[in-house]
């Protein structure tokens, strides 16, 4: 080989060295929806809220950067959209890195019920953590924001935590007034729990019985911030490593001080799409419709946790068109 040809071909292995090292420290590419919007044989129906006399506040917060924004954006519409007319939701949207195009987005949803929603954006750094520790599971560190929202939500009690990747089907206050004063968190079980019962045991919740998915949860943020639980969530982020981003995080630190809600209200798809009913039934610890389609059209916050609806392939259709039904009427704002 001539010393020229064998310059070259080294010359262009670090060039491809290189633009590998620079795509792994980039942030990923910012969230496109360009799959068209599928037609579905059946399509999930939005049931009628039982709305209360009394009107009511509800405090929700979500995170987002740029890459989540539409999706965000999405989820907060369909909650604005089934909500009753005398709820008022408060949002707070902690965003990291978003653009001037991405804050008009998210503030412009209040458009659509000016007297009863308020959006707050709340733009913070990355908070500073050892993310090495978190090894495979660095796509999730822009969660971590979690664990500081008892500091960041200083002058609030509570509030109801969601990912970006929900659809809300009914009003949120039967959710929002559940009583945690003594715990920390009300949340739903996760089939996790089930299919990787080694990894359960190896960060001791085997014995507690369920592990919980940190999608949607109520907080209790005056009890959290009383006993300090953020330099605690610190703590173990700092001496652990290969931890499945915030949830494993909060699912250890927060022991044993959680109330367990309906999986109405986190209801993940992944799991009734691919494990049988009667088990999860029990798993649940409540019945189950005998059909998906059932489940899916009596939950409060549907959760698109693992593959997403914008995604080509993404199955079931009805669940698709349901997620694009609610896209389609704010992707042109």
């Amino acid at each position: 080989m001539s010393k020229l040809r064998f310059y070259t071909l080294v010359a262009i292995l670090l060039a491809a060295i290189a633009g590998v090292v620079i795509a792994w420290l980039m942030p990923e590419k910012v969230t496109k929806i360009s799959v068209p919007a599928p037609s579905a044989e059946r399509k999930i129906q939005i049931e009628k809220n039982q709305c209360l006399k009394e009107p009511g506040a509800v405090n929700i917060v979500l995170i987002t950067d740029s890459r989540c924004v539409p999706p965000t954006a999405t989820s907060m519409f369909s909650a604005i959209k089934t909500k009753c007319p005398n709820s008022t939701y408060n949002y707070y949207i902690i965003t990291e890195n978003i653009t001037s195009q991405d804050e008009q987005m998210l503030l412009g949803l209040k458009k659509y019920a000016p007297d009863t929603v308020n959006i707050k954006i709340i733009p913070q750094e990355e908070p500073d953590l050892p993310y090495e520790n978190m090894q495979r599971f660095l796509q999730y560190k822009v969660g971590m924001h979690k664990i500081y929202l008892p500091e960041v939500l200083k002058d609030l009690d509570k509030v109801i935590y969601m990912d970006g990747d929900t659809l809300v089907l009914k009003d949120l206050r039967s959710l929002y007034d559940m009583d945690v004063s003594d715990v920390y968190a009300a949340v739903a079980k996760d089939g996790i729990y089930y299919r990787f019962p080694k990894e359960m045991a190896e960060i001791g919740l085997d014995k507690r019985g369920f592990y919980f998915n940190s999608g949607v949860m109520l907080y209790n943020l005056a009890l959290q911030r009383q006993d300090n639980i953020v330099d605690k969530l610190v703590e173990y982020i700092k001496t652990h490593e290969d931890f499945f981003g915030d949830q494993d995080v909060l699912n250890v630190v927060f022991g044993d001080k959680l109330k367990l809600m309906s999986y109405r209200y986190n209801c993940i798809s992944t799991f009734f799409e691919a494990d049988d009913l009667d088990f999860l039934s029990t798993y649940f610890g409540e019945p189950l419709p005998k059909d998906t389609f059932d489940i899916y059209e009596h939950a409060t916050v549907l959760h698109y946790a693992g593959d997403k609806p914008w995604q080509e392939n993404y199955k079931p259709l009805y669940l698709k068109e349901l997620w694009f039904r609610f896209y389609n009427e704010i992707k042109g704002y």
